[in-house]
């Protein structure tokens, strides 16, 4: 759900999946959350645990 409010690197980059999503209201977005089944989720999260180790690595925090 944390994902929905904000990324933790950047505002609300055009590139990411959860882009036009966190341009609704809170409210609207916790209920589009929860009416999603598991797969579209884990979806989700991998997406964002790729970013994630992608900017990690272009700030130079990932180890080798």
């Amino acid at each position: 759900m944390g994902l929905l409010i904000a990324c933790p690197y950047e505002a609300n980059s055009a590139t990411c999946v959860l882009y036009d999503i966190r341009k609704k209201p809170l409210k609207e977005r916790m209920a589009w959350a929860r009416q999603l089944a598991d797969k579209p989720i884990q979806d989700i999260i991998n997406i964002h645990k790729e970013c994630f180790i992608r900017r990690e690595c272009e700030l130079n925090f990932a180890k080798e």
